[in-house]
């Protein structure tokens, strides 16, 4: 952890100074701003990091490619905000004298974690930690140490359609319901489905894995309103380079293996896919690890 806090302040020391928000409980109920959504860098098109943001935690899935270019996975189940790097000694090792001269900037930290499927039963392992140091609400940087690979990428929420949502944490519903969050299946946990939802367009990446185990995800970036609740699109897989080297954006290759439809009715919703011509139907709901929740609108 150490060697990442060390590799994250060398990167962005430049901004601790300007950064202002810290933990939900210093603001008025649904005024905290909230980071939830998905991001990327518009450089390295291709891969991505889905957040889901309740209170003052986070939990985000990483969509990237390995050695072989195919696509795979990693989840931060649990950053926490480092809300006083002085004090969070493990966290942050040994920067935390130069830190404590700056303003709190808002960090969260958590260990990174490989998924796998094996004989039916979901095994996590752990592979290294995760650092997101939030600029402002739509700009970041996300650094990571993954085994013996360690990098650094700024990364910004993206936007898609013009009358994009406002989040926040907690607060009331708008008078559109908007499914922007995690989704899962709390009988069937390890897969899921990351929702971002602007104007009527909804961005799915869809995160499973491979007839042997291995995690693989898919993704339906252009999902359109059909009806009331309901979005269908194509289902792509992509492929690129890995995360352990130099971006080559000539190695990223998207290709539409079927299609999907959600089919959404408030806290709960199906995921209906057909890839390669195999169907399946797949139950699910807004995952709730802490709170408040984020509420866009």
């Amino acid at each position: 952890m150490k060697r990442l806090a060390a590799l994250a302040f060398a990167l962005l020391s430049p901004i601790f100074a300007s950064a202002q928000y810290n933990s939900y409980t210093m603001y008025a109920s649904g005024s905290a701003p909230s980071y939830e959504g998905l991001w990327w860098n518009p450089a390295e098109s291709g891969w991505g990091l889905s957040i889901a943001h309740q209170g003052d935690v986070i939990f985000a899935v990483w969509y990237t490619f390995d050695r072989a270019g195919s696509p795979t996975w990693f989840v931060m189940p649990e950053a926490r905000l480092v809300d006083d790097p002085m004090n969070d000694m493990s966290a942050m090792g040994d920067v935390e004298m130069m830190m404590g001269m700056m303003h709190n900037p808002p960090i969260y930290a958590g260990t990174l974690y490989r998924p796998s499927m094996s004989a039916g039963r979901l095994v996590m392992t752990e592979v290294g930690m995760g650092t997101m140091l939030f600029r402002e609400k739509e700009s970041a940087v996300f650094a990571y140490t993954v085994g013996s690979v360690s990098g650094a990428k700024q990364i910004s929420k993206m936007v898609y359609a013009a009358n994009a949502p406002s989040c926040s944490l907690g607060g009331a519903k708008g008078t559109t319901e908007n499914y922007q969050d995690l989704w899962f299946n709390p009988a069937d946990t390890g897969w899921g489905v990351n929702i971002a939802h602007q104007g009527d367009i909804v961005f799915g990446t869809y995160f499973t894995y491979d007839a042997t185990g291995k995690g693989e995800w898919f993704v339906v970036p252009d999902a359109l309103k059909s009806g009331s609740g309901t979005y269908t699109g194509t289902l792509a897989r992509a492929t690129g380079p890995s995360f352990e080297g130099a971006w080559d954006s000539s190695k990223v290759h998207v290709a539409a293996v079927g299609s999907a439809t959600f089919r959404f009715g408030g806290s709960n919703a199906t995921f209906d896919a057909t890839r390669e011509g195999a169907a399946q139907t797949r139950p699910m709901t807004r995952m709730q690890f802490a709170a408040p929740a984020t509420v866009c609108h």
